[in-house]
């Protein structure tokens, strides 16, 4: 790697961790310390990044004047336990770089193709090789503290199209220029997954069984009298209970363990029309 690791230190009032003094190393000199246009950015075919931190965590970031870059970005988690948090790569891609530096500590690279790399530092300690393919999520080292030029647990970041820093992007969002620690928060998506599905509640007039179906010919458990919760509704073989006929069914999970099952509306106690939760709203459709 050409050029030193050079920094001014900024140091500031932390209120989560307590005497902290938040700072960061960066190159001066050679390609990582240069800028790129951001016309030349926007062109090109940047990846999907995200937040390099786990699904669900708020951080605050900051571009402090020490940064050769103000597009360099120093993080730390908002509780103040940062130490430790595993960092994860905010794209697929192929790691070009795991190496100590005495002034910046551990730094893992990833390429990602296309001209477009992210660089990791300070780290406590590195969890991938040279050469190792990475996908989006996956864990490349923890947050930490080493390097002689940082005084206290964060994360430095870099977004670099060949080899030059960028305005960092998340989540389709390019994140602001100027900013503090405590003013500027943001919160991961990273390998997150899919939402839980919604649920209405519903109050079943009896015991009834639960089916793979909508044709309702094979049970696999039951769901108890009382007040339930359903995901969404369909249409199907029609079923009666007491004088209440219908032939819509609701998708729930049932109280013998079964997941993600069929229950006759019927059991509601109203026919007709497609069901309604508690609080009168109509249970979408399952997709």
């Amino acid at each position: 790697m050409s050029g030193k690791w050079r920094t001014r230190l900024a140091r500031m009032s932390v209120p989560v961790v307590a005497a902290a003094a938040l700072a960061s190393g960066q190159l001066t000199a050679g390609a990582s310390a240069q800028t790129v246009d951001q016309d030349t950015a926007r062109t090109a075919a940047r990846p999907k990044f995200q937040l390099p931190i786990p699904c669900g965590q708020t951080w605050t970031t900051s571009t402090h004047k020490g940064h050769a870059s103000t597009f360099m970005v120093d993080m730390i988690n908002k509780t103040g336990k940062t130490k430790g948090t595993p960092v994860l790569a905010s794209a697929g891609g192929k790691v070009t770089e795991s190496k100590f530096y005495n002034d910046a500590g551990n730094v893992i690279t990833v390429n990602h193709g296309g001209g477009w790399s992210t660089r990791h530092m300070h780290l406590d300690a590195r969890s991938v090789k040279v050469g190792a393919k990475v996908n989006l999520g996956t864990k490349v080292g923890t947050v930490g503290n080493t390097g002689s030029w940082t005084s206290g647990p964060h994360l430095h970041y870099q977004q670099q199209l060949n080899g030059k820093v960028v305005q960092a992007r998340f989540n389709g969002r390019t994140l602001p220029v100027k900013w503090k620690y405590w003013q500027h928060y943001e919160t991961s998506k990273n390998k997150c997954g899919p939402k839980p599905p919604k649920k209405y509640y519903v109050v079943t007039k009896a015991k009834t069984s639960g089916y793979t179906s909508t044709n309702g010919k094979t049970k696999v458990g039951f769901l108890n009298k009382g007040k339930n919760y359903v995901f969404c509704t369909a249409k199907g073989a029609s079923k009666k209970y007491g004088k209440t006929a219908s032939s819509w069914w609701l998708k729930t999970d049932l109280d013998s363990g079964h997941v993600n099952k069929w229950v006759p509306a019927a059991y509601l106690g109203k026919g007709g029309g497609q069901p309604k939760d508690t609080r009168g709203k109509t249970i979408p459709r399952c997709k």
